[in-house]
């Protein structure tokens, strides 16, 4: 366990740092993943013995594309998900043409399993033409003949790509809601990134959505260049005129070749402001009766078509399986019945043409994964707890057979001491702004592994160095980041 006085000082350090919300991820940073051989034949052979002891997790199934349209700057001028400039459609449909292929490859593994819910992402899930939506929900039936009745089915796209007849496919196909990349809708703010993305986009597919039973989420970031508490707010107040029910309100993730990184990190809000920007938007939301679901989500309860809609996360304790369709897409598989070693993360090809050259010769496109151990896994189950706000100690007992009070004591009662959490005998809740802090909080508890991880590295670059040597071989260096 870490000691009180290193707790502090990480603390007392990381506060005044930017945020880097790599939650979703789970456990460990993918830069950690380097398993460049994934089992999928073992991994669907213990899918299979989970469902014959009714041990298995429902499934919730992501399916990637990797088009955007052209912008300048490019990707927006932030994006740093890997993604392909779109070609016009014939190059899309026959990228769709191997997502079927590799989702018929996981239909024995997905036998009698439950689908929980799906999200439609990318990319620009919406560059599609309407036909298309149908064969998606074909292909899920396909994959999932058993889909939950409270299941989300989100398409995710960007206002000026909807139309009224994309709209209406993708409701007839058995879509239930769209969630909408809008970022800013000070056009202004927005022209920064190279959209041409127009208020009026925004307003007429909610209409449209609204019309067709459709529920809707916006997106908005905070952290933009140039954005002040003034903006931000009269983007919230504009979203709550318009009877958005589902916003998520989340900070802007700055790194890599971007233009928001190379030319505009002068514009960007401080760390303290960036605070100062979420907790305007957070009480304003609040005092306008949302309800924070999460440390990004937030919701107005009356929505006639909304289910249990989390980005990025869902709050089922058991629901830790995820499939991942199509290119740089992610999967999870883990169960706390399975041994040591036997849960996994994996990511596929993040180069297009490996992605189409794996599923052509009949494998499985995956380009590496990583082994969990069962504290691995109790680590990604505990992110996706931090994210909520809301860590449950009865179902960890329940589940794992330990207190999550007792195992990272230190931490939670220093941020208790700050007033970023309360603990009581029940749970363990973020509070104040420990939402705002929930990615350092998560580096935070698991940095007794990643010194482990970062030392496994080091040890396998010295051997591998050593075996060179004797080989009469030179090798590079690699880096491996701290992750979090």
């Amino acid at each position: 366990m870490l000691t009180p006085d290193f707790v502090n000082s990480y603390l007392d350090s990381h506060l005044a740092e930017r945020q880097v919300n790599k939650i979703q991820h789970g456990f460990p940073s993918p830069r950690f993943w380097n398993e460049l051989s994934v089992p999928l034949d073992e991994i669907g052979e213990d899918r299979r013995r989970l469902s014959e002891t009714h041990n298995e997790s429902p499934v919730f199934l992501y399916i990637g594309v990797p088009y955007c349209i052209k912008t300048d700057p490019g990707k927006c001028g932030y994006c740093l998900f890997p993604v392909e400039e779109f070609q016009g459609n014939a190059a899309l449909e026959n990228y769709y043409g191997y997502v079927e292929r590799e989702a018929e490859m996981y239909r024995e593994q997905m036998e009698g399993a439950l689908l929980a819910g799906a999200y439609f992402g990318g990319g620009t899930s919406n560059l599609y033409r309407p036909a298309v939506y149908h064969r998606i929900m074909d292909m899920v039936r396909r994959l999932f003949p058993e889909i939950s009745d409270e299941a989300d089915l989100t398409l995710e796209g960007i206002p000026q790509l909807f139309t009224r007849e994309k709209m209406q496919a993708i409701a007839d196909s058995g879509m239930n809601r769209i969630s909408m990349g809008v970022q800013q809708i000070n056009e202004r703010l927005n022209s920064f990134s190279g959209r041409k993305q127009t208020t009026k986009h925004v307003i007429q597919s909610l209409e449209w959505a609204r019309e067709l039973g459709l529920a809707a989420n916006v997106d908005l970031i905070f952290g933009w260049p140039q954005q002040t508490v003034d903006t931000l707010l009269e983007d919230l107040e504009t979203l709550v005129s318009w009877d958005v029910y589902d916003i998520t309100h989340y900070e802007l993730n700055v790194g890599g070749p971007t233009d928001f990184a190379l030319n505009r990190y002068h514009e960007l809000p401080s760390t303290l402001a960036n605070l100062e920007l979420y907790r305007a938007g957070r009480d304003f939301l609040v005092d306008h009766g949302y309800e924070q679901l999460s440390t990004y989500n937030f919701r107005r309860p009356g929505d006639p078509t909304t289910r249990d809609f989390r980005e990025g996360y869902t709050t089922r304790f058991d629901h830790v399986d995820s499939l991942g369709l199509g290119y740089a897409a992610i999967t999870f598989f883990g169960n706390p019945a399975l041994p040591s070693g036997r849960s996994w993360s994996f990511i596929n090809h993040r180069s297009l043409p490996q992605y189409k050259a794996a599923i052509d010769n009949g494998r499985f496109p995956v380009e590496r994964g990583f082994r969990h151990t069962p504290d691995d896994w109790l680590l990604m189950l505990l992110f996706r707890s931090l994210i909520s706000t809301d860590i449950d100690r009865t179902r960890y007992r329940t589940a794992l057979g330990l207190d999550i009070y007792e195992k990272f004591a230190t931490i939670w009662d220093a941020l208790a001491e700050r007033g970023l959490a309360k603990v009581t005998p029940e749970r363990i809740k973020l509070v104040d702004d420990g939402a705002f802090y929930a990615p350092m909080i998560s580096t935070l508890v698991a940095e007794e592994r990643y010194r482990e991880l970062r030392e496994q590295a080091a040890r396998h670059r010295r051997e591998s160095r050593g075996h060179a040597a004797a080989a009469g071989v030179t090798l590079p260096v690699p880096g491996v980041g701290s992750g979090g």
